[in-house]
């Protein structure tokens, strides 16, 4: 396998590329505005719930906006799981606290039993009860615009009309008797766009309600963030599938990608925006949910194979535990570098252009290369080049943690966090901690751009305080993910029936 190091990583002050743009100065009466996917949703956990600790709200506080001045759609779902589609830190606290006391048969039926009434209950909120409605519309949009799940095309071909389609048909018999909250991502959608156009016949976007936020007194800050979902179903599923080739892929080509981005980019060049900062794609073979197998070789970036983090190397079956190969993981990152040549490449060429836009760049894709634990803080043979000038420097109170949180995914037991505390317990997605780094990163970017942006940025004190799994992680978490071993499990051998992966 031919490995090359990564990309040299951008940090914030060359989100410009060092070509300067000369833009009129103006009162834009929208200051934030935020279009992407789960991460700019502030997913977590295999849920969304606490949009308020997203990072553009976590942001927003920063910059001191004012209330009202940037909003976002609202999750609750039951009391037990809040959230859609199903939170696994809130299920993983209910099965501890029905765990309490009593023999461990008893233990573990109060457990399984725990388990089984919330996901019950947040299929009945969000089908039957409360969260089941199609949204009445409000007077504007919101000014967080991310739906979780969401490619680079979907931003400006899925509408309100489609996924009100989606939610309202009736249901099968398989959909009734499935676990999962059917049409989740719709039913997120139709929250996070909610607006003035609703119903079955509106065919607006999420581009479109950035474009009418920016006709109503213009934007100062777009930030667009899409394109992980061309490649993380491949870490996810453990399947790689390239678009063109398959029905379902995991991965888009290089080539498709640069297709759905130019149509992204067409769109976007027609909002009245004053700058546009635009998120590279993470390598999403870093996230803890693919844990590398064995030792990896030395001074290699990848492992020989990569299975699910909750399975361990003993328990390891070919056939039925779906992995991908070091090499398929290689290939994977390859074209996500791939994707992001061709983000900046248009970066570059708007603010070179005879009449220049103020197009900038957040590396997403750098800042998590800068955090990877067990690819090269754990590894050190094989650090990039640039590793000693810009490896991520943990701000001073996370960094006094102990352990200080890393990348790998998050154990916990009674006498506190084992391990991990940047990523959820998805093992994709970032904690609340994870996201104030992030949105840390934008406001360094906005700092840079404006002097008179004041303040040192994120109160990560505040933001650790509400990040709940990491200041009060669950005390027997290890043992209250076995289900989700034994479902998984379950799942892997229904999908090499159906024909569906191999090893």
């Amino acid at each position: 396998m031919r490995d090359t190091e990564a990309p040299e990583p951008l940090l914030p002050e060359d989100a410009g590329l060092g070509i300067p743009v000369e833009v009129t100065a103006g009162d834009a009466r929208h200051p934030l505005i935020t279009v992407g996917d789960s991460i700019t949703m502030g997913f977590k956990s295999l849920a969304i719930t606490d949009t308020s600790l997203s990072w553009p709200a976590l942001l927003a506080g920063a910059l001191q906006l004012a209330p009202g001045v940037f909003t976002y759609p609202t999750y609750p779902g039951p009391v037990d799981c809040p959230g859609l589609p199903l939170n696994l830190e809130a299920l993983v606290r209910g099965i501890d606290s029905a765990e309490a006391g009593g023999l461990p048969v008893i233990r573990e039926v109060r457990g399984v039993h725990a388990a089984i009434a919330a996901v019950t209950h947040v299929k009945g909120y969000w089908e039957h009860g409360p969260g089941g409605g199609v949204p009445l519309g409000s007077r504007a949009y919101h000014h967080n615009l991310a739906v979780y799940g969401w490619t680079v095309r979907q931003a400006y071909t899925e509408t309100i009309g489609q996924a009100t389609a989606a939610v309202t048909e009736p249901q099968g018999l398989v959909s009734s008797f499935s676990p999962e909250v059917s049409h989740a991502s719709e039913r997120a959608m139709l929250r996070a766009l909610e607006g003035p156009s609703t119903g079955p016949d509106s065919t607006v976007t999420m581009i479109d309600a950035a474009r009418a936020i920016g006709a109503d007194g213009g934007i100062d800050t777009l930030v667009v963030a899409l394109g992980a979902n061309n490649a993380l179903p491949s870490a996810v599923q453990l399947r790689l599938a390239w678009s063109g080739m398959d029905d379902k892929p995991t991965v888009w080509t290089p080539s498709d990608f640069a297709a759905d981005l130019g149509g992204l980019r067409d769109k976007v060049a027609e909002i009245n925006a004053r700058r546009v900062i635009w998120a590279t794609v993470p390598h999403v073979t870093i996230v803890p949910i693919a844990r590398g197998m064995g030792v990896k070789p030395a001074g290699q970036r990848y492992f020989g194979r990569y299975v699910h983090a909750w399975v361990s190397d003993a328990e390891y079956l070919p056939g039925v535990n779906p992995a991908l190969t070091g090499e398929q993981a290689w290939a994977i990152d390859s074209a996500i570098d791939q994707y992001n040549y061709t983000i900046k490449k248009m970066v570059y060429e708007a603010r070179v252009a005879a009449r220049p836009r103020d197009w900038l760049i957040l590396d997403l894709c750098g800042l998590l290369d800068r955090l990877a634990f067990r690819r090269y803080i754990a590894d050190p043979l094989t650090q990039p080049s640039w590793w000693a000038a810009k490896a991520y420097q943990l701000p001073p109170v996370l960094s006094a943690l102990t352990p200080q949180p890393d990348t790998q995914f998050f154990t916990s037991d009674q006498l506190g966090r084992r391990k991990g505390g940047l990523i959820a317990l998805d093992g994709v997605h970032p904690t609340t901690i994870g996201y104030a780094i992030l949105a840390q990163e934008v406001f360094q970017i906005l700092q840079h751009l404006n002097p008179d942006v004041q303040g040192s940025g994120i109160d990560f004190a505040a933001a650790l305080a509400a990040d709940t799994l990491v200041s009060h992680p669950p005390s027997g978490l290890a043992d209250d993910l076995r289900p989700l071993h034994v479902i998984n499990s379950v799942v892997d051998l229904v999908q090499v029936a159906l024909g569906k992966h191999t090893s």
